[in-house]
């Protein structure tokens, strides 16, 4: 009882403090503590008590709203499926969420424990401290193999921060699903276009091994220009089927073993769009359709089905175009042998600037005389071009 408290405290001396709530109906609650100290004479006799009343409410309330906010961010930290770091200037981390554990396979107290993030991806490098600190946001690729030897595909986001010295924020995110999903769809439409480019080699047999050949050099040629992955597999891709709109074309002029006359080349001319008519509704990661439709269009505008000129043209659609000229060129038709490789160089040098991607002709050249580049069935000693 409070009485007894107050008696205590004469006796012994000393302070108290004991905290209240006042509560009213229709206003607001108010809290805080009443300290009472012990007063003395000069002889240190005891003559009563001091009470002081501290209103704390604004405190407590404060206090209150802390430990509401701190659990509703554990419960937030908790539901996200993302690892997510903050960052040192070092790359050491400071902070993880608790997810790091199902994709990294080490737990928040390990990560923690770390000199370098880097060491969760098994590298001494991960490319975190490299990346300009003038970027809003940085997209990462990156594969890790967890404890339990399972490969994880990873999206990493990188963001760096200032909260008063150099930090980085990093996200985590499993895609192992996405990719592996693409992953078969691309197997799946791998398939389908090479199910296509069968189809044209049954209609057209002196052209069997031509779109694969020409895939080849395509990639080679773009590769050297510096093409990323994903527009080489587009690349190859259009390759495969460039040809495809030859199975709308008549099996007799395809097969014919003299020269065309103007009204069949007219006909075979019409392979170029029919071959984008039948790729274009067909959903591709890459404008393959267009690439098909613009193998044989002309860097001066002299070229089939619409006479496009250079600028018009996609960078891959100018790669095919060289790619399939020089496989043309050195491959036996029905209406002649092959003319070599000698010769397909001179054709490449004659059609430079004016119908094929100089830039495009200068590459495959240099990779010829370099020994990088070579088709099967090529012979024959090849010069520089413009020796002797």
């Amino acid at each position: 009882m409070p009485e007894d408290v107050d008696r205590r405290l004469l006796v012994d001396g000393g302070f108290t403090a004991h905290p209240f709530d006042l509560w009213d109906a229709g206003e607001v609650p108010l809290r805080g503590e009443v300290l009472k100290i012990r007063l003395d004479d000069p002889d240190g006799r005891p003559v009563g008590l001091l009470g002081v009343v501290i209103d704390r409410t604004r405190q407590f309330d404060t206090e209150q709203q802390l430990l509401e906010a701190q659990a509703l961010h554990h419960v937030v930290v908790e539901a996200i499926s993302d690892a997510v770091f903050v960052l040192d200037g070092d790359s050491r981390p400071l902070f993880v969420t608790p997810n790091v554990a199902s994709i990294f396979g080490t737990g928040p107290e390990e990560v923690l424990a770390l000199e370098s993030i880097c060491a969760l991806f098994g590298c001494e490098d991960c490319g975190i401290l490299s990346l300009p600190r003038d970027c809003e946001t940085c997209n990462l690729e990156r594969s890790v193999i967890g404890r339990n030897g399972t490969r994880r595909e990873l999206l990493v986001s990188v963001k760096p921060i200032d909260i008063g010295m150099s930090r980085w924020l990093v996200t985590c995110r499993d895609v192992t699903e996405r990719v592996e999903a693409l992953s078969r769809a691309k197997a799946s439409m791998a398939q389908t276009v090479q199910a296509l480019c069968a189809a044209v080699e049954q209609r057209d047999p002196y052209v069997v091994g031509h779109q694969d050949r020409v895939a080849d050099l395509a990639v080679a040629i773009g590769r050297r220009k510096g093409l990323d992955d994903s527009s080489l597999e587009g690349l190859r891709m259009a390759a495969i089927v460039h040809d495809v709109g030859k199975i709308s074309v008549p099996g007799e002029i395809l097969s014919k073993p003299g020269k065309l006359s103007v009204p069949e080349f007219e006909i075979v001319k019409t392979h170029a769009e029919n071959g984008y008519q039948i790729l274009k509704d067909i959903a591709f990661p890459w404008p393959l359709a267009r690439m098909v439709r613009e193998h044989h269009e002309a860097m001066d505008g002299s070229g089939y089905p619409l006479g496009l000129t250079g600028d018009q043209l996609l960078p891959e659609s100018r790669i095919l175009s060289v790619a399939d000229v020089l496989e043309a060129v050195t491959s036996h038709r029905p209406y002649r042998a092959g003319m070599g490789l000698g010769r397909a160089l001179e054709v490449l040098n004659e059609m430079r600037g004016h119908k094929l991607d100089p830039e495009a002709v200068d590459i495959c050249v240099e990779l010829i005389e370099a020994g990088e580049l070579s088709v099967p069935g090529w012979t024959g000693t090849v010069e520089p071009v413009g020796a002797g």
